[in-house]
């Protein structure tokens, strides 16, 4: 299941609600006041993903900012 719903189109709405040449930290704001349960689902699947993972091992999902950098990354290169 994603973790955000409806992502690219979230990214997308994000991105046009922004001036040209935002920054990453500026986009970011602009989707935690628009999407902020998406957000916080963000972190806690991060959290439970920690929870789980046991101590000196990794898993495959990034924190919540590197997250959101990628899902950025991603639209802006289509």
């Amino acid at each position: 299941m994603a973790v955000i719903s409806k992502k690219e189109e979230k990214i997308k709405a994000t991105c046009e609600s922004l001036q040209p040449g935002f920054t990453f930290e500026e986009f970011l704001d602009a989707f935690t006041t628009l999407y902020p349960k998406d957000w916080d689902k963000v972190g806690r699947e991060y959290a439970k993903h920690e929870r789980k993972t046991k101590p000196g091992k990794s898993h495959p999902m990034p924190d919540p900012v590197q997250y959101m950098k990628n899902a950025l990354n991603v639209h802006l290169k289509k």
